[in-house]
């Protein structure tokens, strides 16, 4: 799946467009269409490298909301449809794999 987005190409560059391609829906997965994205300032240190090496191109945003487009087959608590947030970097595996 690609999904578009803007990314650091690399440390302190302005943003750019970049399309991502995504692995498929896992069974504990919630897939969201994402309508808005907020940029902080722990974004702009993540870019600039202000806080050690980062893995560029990188695409900053990690409080955003949106509608749930897919779920997986283990996911119970949310319903294709629904509208959902997600907080500063909570509940995450850390796993992009």
């Amino acid at each position: 799946m690609q999904v578009h987005a803007y990314s650091a190409p690399a440390e302190g560059k302005p943003l750019v467009p970049l399309t991502i391609e995504r692995r498929e829906v896992g069974p504990r997965d919630v897939l969201i269409q994402i309508t808005h994205a907020g940029i902080c300032h722990s974004d702009i240190h993540t870019v600039q490298g202000d806080w050690g090496p980062q893995s560029y191109p990188l695409a900053p945003g990690h409080e955003i909301v949106g509608v749930v487009a897919e779920v997986g087959t283990e996911v119970a608590r949310h319903r294709v449809g629904d509208r959902v947030g997600v907080g500063c970097m909570v509940n995450s595996c850390g796993d992009l794999g």
